[in-house]
C-alpha cells in the first residue's frame, strides 16, 4: 500500500518525518514513496489537462474469445488518449494466471501509468487474490500498484498515487479495497472496514502536513457506498445535480455502512468517488459537494447495455476542477 508519485514536473526527493502509526509493524511513512524525477521511467510531464481513464467490470475469463475483448479495450484507450488508466474492479471471473498476466501486459503496452482496484469477483478465479496482489506488486515500471501484505489493513489494495504540478501535489489518487463478500451477520457484499477508514484519515492528515494545505483527492474502488441511494433520492427530489448518465438498474451497495462518507465530508479532501459493480448504471451525481460516479462497463462480458460499453475520462483541469468525457464505442 505505498503511494507512488506521478511527477508532472521535476521534483527533488522528499522525506517523510511523521511518526504516526498505522497497521502492524508499519508506520504511515511506509505507505508513501516520493522522489521521482523526470529521468525516472515513472515520471510524467504535465501538459494541459490530466486525463484518468476509468475502465471497470471487465470480467475476463478463460472460456471467452479474449482477442475480441482486448481489441475493444484497445479502441477505448486509443479514443480516450489518457495520461493514466485506473481499473475499478472485477477484472476477472474464472480466469487463470495466464489470463491475468495477459491483461496486465495489455495495460502495460500503452506505456502509461496504470493501476487497479479489486472487485468482489476477483476472488472467483484459478488463483488467489494474494497471488494477484504479489504479482502486481512486482510488475513492470508502468504499474502503480502497491500493497503491504503483512499489515492489518483489510483488503489487498489500499494505497495512493500523488500527481504533482511543479513541486506541489496537484491531486491525490486514492485506491481502496471494498473487499469481496460478507458472511458475518448477513450474507452479501462486503464493505470498507474501520481500520481502512482510520488509514484514510492518516493518509489525508499526512498529505495535508506535507503540502501545507488540504490536497484534493479522487477515490477509486469497486462497490458503491450506501450513500449512492441517498444521492439518487436527493436528485429525484430536485435537491442535487445529475452530472450525466442514467440509472438503469437497482444499485447494489453493501448493507453495512461503516461511515467512510462521513469522514470524507469531515476531512474535505476527496472531490470525487469512482466505482463500478452495477453494470448498466453509468450516472454521476454531485452529493454534498462530492461527485458519486459510476464507471462505464468496459467489455460485454456478463450482463450489459450494448449501447453503453467503453470507458470514461476523468479530466483534472489546471484550475483544480474536474470534468468528464464518456467514451461509448461499438463492440
Amino acid at each position: 500500500m505505498k503511494i507512488k508519485a506521478l511527477l508532472l514536473a521535476p521534483i527533488a526527493a522528499l522525506a517523510l518525518t511523521s511518526c504516526s502509526s498505522i497497521g502492524v509493524h508499519h508506520d504511515i511513512s511506509e505507505y508513501v514513496v516520493y522522489g521521482y524525477n523526470r529521468y525516472d521511467p515513472k515520471s510524467i510531464q504535465y501538459v494541459n489537462d490530466f486525463k484518468i481513464l476509468q475502465l471497470t467490470d471487465i470480467h475476463l475469463s478463460d472460456k471467452d474469445n479474449q482477442d475480441i475483448h482486448f481489441n475493444f479495450m484497445r479502441k477505448v484507450v486509443n479514443e480516450a488518449n489518457p495520461n493514466m488508466i485506473v481499473v475499478t474492479g472485477d477484472l476477472f471471473t474464472f480466469a487463470s494466471k495466464g489470463t491475468a498476466k495477459r491483461f496486465f501486459s495489455f495495460l502495460d503496452s500503452f506505456s502509461l501509468p496504470w493501476t487497479v482496484a479489486f472487485g468482489n469477483h476477483d476472488e472467483q478465479c484459478f488463483f488467489s487474490v494474494d497471488w494477484m496482489t504479489e504479482t502486481l506488486n512486482n510488475w513492470g515500471s508502468n504499474c502503480y500498484f502497491k500493497d503491504i501484505q503483512d499489515d492489518d489493513i483489510p483488503g489487498n489494495c489500499n494505497f495512493a498515487i500523488n500527481i504533482y504540478k511543479g513541486t506541489q501535489i496537484f491531486k491525490q489518487v486514492i485506491i481502496m479495497d471494498t473487499n469481496r463478500y460478507n458472511f458475518n451477520g448477513y450474507w452479501g457484499y462486503d464493505y470498507i472496514k474501520q481500520s481502512q477508514i482510520d488509514w484514510y484519515k492518516s493518509l489525508v492528515d499526512k498529505t495535508t502536513e506535507e503540502a501545507g494545505e488540504v490536497v484534493k483527492s479522487l477515490m477509486f474502488y469497486h462497490i458503491p457506498l450506501p450513500e449512492i441511494d441517498e444521492a439518487y433520492a436527493a436528485y429525484e427530489k430536485g435537491e442535487t445535480t445529475l452530472l450525466f448518465g442514467s440509472k438503469e438498474e437497482k444499485t447494489c451497495p453493501p448493507e453495512m455502512n461503516s461511515g467512510l462518507f462521513d469522514v470524507i465530508l469531515e476531512k474535505g479532501s476527496t472531490q470525487g468517488m469512482y466505482f463500478g459493480h452495477d453494470h448498466v448504471n453509468d450516472f454521476g451525481i454531485k452529493y454534498k459537494g462530492v461527485d458519486f460516479v459510476y464507471g462505464i462497463k468496459s467489455t460485454d462480458r456478463l450482463y450489459h447495455n450494448q449501447e453503453k460499453l467503453g470507458g470514461r475520462n476523468i479530466v483534472l483541469h489546471t484550475d483544480g476542477t474536474i470534468g468528464y468525457e464518456s467514451i461509448f464505442l461499438n463492440y
